[in-house]
């Protein structure tokens, strides 16, 4: 079916990062990653530029498929990614840390690359949408037996609620010419999932892991999200400062760090509080 984007107000530019295995075996991920990238229908020439500027840094040529893999090994790879800073839309994704949900929940028929892609029709919902408008979900091409299910569940929730907006939903292999923007929406969900299975393995995480118990009061009390001190001392890292993540941050539709929860959503939820800190209780 062929379908012109330039028939819609908005494109959603959709695609994951990671395996949606639970083996764990050498080469496995531990976190599975899905983007959705809203852009407006003026805005796609802006950004199809700034792939290109991109694919420029590290050598790939214009009519090549770029994926975030490629470039995070790069030497310009840093310099290539911060042009993302430059590019106009607006940012929702979903993560999941496989070793910290409960396995059986995702395993079978492709459950966890469904669930995750789903973050993109539910966000839509969030967005300050024109009455009326059209809007076409493109998703990077998947084996059949993950685009079949994904679309017959997007159909029944399309059918559960009206909106005041219409949506369609499309796959499409990332290298076709109306659709490259698709090989942006790698590029955030590679960089968002490698930055978190970065945190996960660092010794230092080691101290947040058992949320002790002056971390889960202020959670509980639903503190203002700062980043937490460790041992009354302030600390620096966190996912608003992070180095892997500056770049794509102001994509998130956000005014406030707490609204960043609204966009960046983790499955289990309480690895929100492993990542975004709260205010550490020993500093009063």
């Amino acid at each position: 079916m062929k379908v012109d984007p330039n028939q819609f107000d908005y494109v959603m530019y959709v695609d994951a990062s990671g395996d949606d295995g639970f083996a764990f075996e050498r080469g496995a991920t531990i976190c599975y990653a899905a983007a959705a990238f809203l852009v407006k229908k003026e805005d796609i020439a802006h950004n199809l530029e700034i792939l290109k500027q991109i694919k420029a840094i590290v050598g790939c040529n214009e009519k090549d498929e770029v994926k975030y893999s490629r470039i995070r090994r790069h030497r310009r790879g840093a310099e290539a990614l911060g042009l993302l800073r430059d590019a106009k839309g607006q940012l929702s994704c979903q993560i999941v840390f496989k070793k910290e949900v409960d396995q059986a929940k995702y395993q079978g028929n492709k459950h966890l690359s469904i669930l995750c892609h789903l973050m993109a029709l539910r966000s839509l919902d969030k967005y300050c949408l024109e009455e009326d408008s059209k809007i076409l979900i493109a998703i990077d091409r998947m084996k059949n037996t993950e685009e079949v299910p994904l679309a017959d569940v997007f159909d029944h929730i399309k059918s559960q609620r009206k909106r005041h907006y219409t949506e369609q939903i499309v796959f499409r292999d990332s290298k076709d010419a109306n659709f490259l923007l698709i090989q942006i929406a790698d590029l955030l969900c590679g960089a968002i999932r490698e930055h978190f299975e970065q945190y996960e393995t660092l010794e230092d995480m080691l101290y947040f892991k058992t949320l002790c118990p002056l971390c889960v009061k202020a959670a509980l009390a639903h503190k203002r999200i700062q980043p937490l001190c460790k041992n009354g001392k302030r600390r620096a890292l966190s996912v608003l400062a992070s180095k892997s993540l500056k770049y794509i941050l102001p994509l998130f539709p956000i005014h406030t760090e707490s609204e960043l929860r609204e966009y960046l959503t983790m499955e289990p939820v309480k690895m929100v509080y492993r990542h975004v800190y709260m205010t550490c209780e020993r500093k009063k």
